[in-house]
């Protein structure tokens, strides 16, 4: 049995993710199909590219990570990758960009799609006919190389690489959650490593921010700048939304100092 986790922008209101657990099934009846998320925003690729990042890594080895967000058609490129310990599949949009950043071992094909698309195949479910059916292939009896041809082009998103420089660290936004937090593209080690072991974080708008380990770290309504569970640091507000409390969106830059 091996798990196969979905990450679509199909929402839950309709029968779209329901009947790709239905094909996978189909075809691998021991296959495990687990909701990762089905409300990415639609088309937003770069959502999925942080959700898959930052949760792949807690997930059994073997799963198969079927992506399907702003997936045009049935001729839209598709590619497949293996890491040691993983394999994700997903249209040629740059959803995959961030997790091969950092799995830079992994070997990249390029789907045959002619070869695997469902003989039935509509144009217009291309998740269905095409990436559900690999995903099942892939999670059981089929051999990651046969799925296509190697390949190092694909399409990648922009990561906001840290600044690292004289006792300060720079990054950005790079997610929001649903709770108001803001995650930021740099990890608390390349802030220590910076700034030393007493930091402070300093927001666009030059309020302070002190750091802690968690929201109970400060009084109720105040901010704080953590390491979060995604691996890098975070702003929130103890009790409250720090996206609207401090004015932070996606982009928004954060500077790290030392105190």
């Amino acid at each position: 049995m091996s798990t196969i986790a979905l990450i679509t922008d199909f929402g839950t209101e309709d029968w779209f993710a329901g009947e790709l657990k239905g094909t996978i099934l189909s075809i691998n009846p021991l296959a495990i199909p687990v909701d990762l998320t089905h409300t990415v925003q639609r088309g937003y690729i770069r959502e999925a590219a942080f959700i898959l990042l930052a949760s792949y890594r807690s997930f059994p080895e073997n799963t198969v990570f079927m992506s399907a967000v702003d997936y045009g058609s049935t001729r839209t490129r598709v590619i497949c990758a293996k890491t040691a310990s993983h394999i994700f599949l997903a249209p040629d949009n740059g959803l995959l960009s961030w997790v091969l950043r950092r799995e830079t071992a992994a070997d990249v094909r390029e789907v045959n799609i002619d070869e695997y698309l469902l003989p039935s195949g509509c144009s217009t479910f291309p998740a269905r006919d095409l990436l559900a059916p690999l995903a099942a292939g892939l999670s059981d009896w089929m051999d990651f190389e046969n799925c296509g041809e190697e390949t190092k082009e694909y399409v990648t998103l922009h990561w906001p690489e840290p600044s690292l420089a004289n006792g300060t660290a720079e990054a950005a936004v790079i997610y929001i959650d649903r709770f108001g937090n803001a995650i930021t593209s740099i990890s608390p080690r390349e802030v220590v490593f910076a700034c030393g072991d007493t930091p402070e974080c300093i927001l666009e708008n030059d309020r302070r921010v002190p750091l802690g380990n968690h929201y109970s770290d400060v009084p109720l309504w105040n901010a704080v700048a953590y390491p979060g569970s995604a691996g890098l640091m975070e702003i929130g507000v103890n009790g409250g939304n720090a996206a609207e409390i401090l004015g932070l969106d996606v982009g928004s830059n954060v500077c790290f100092t030392a105190h």
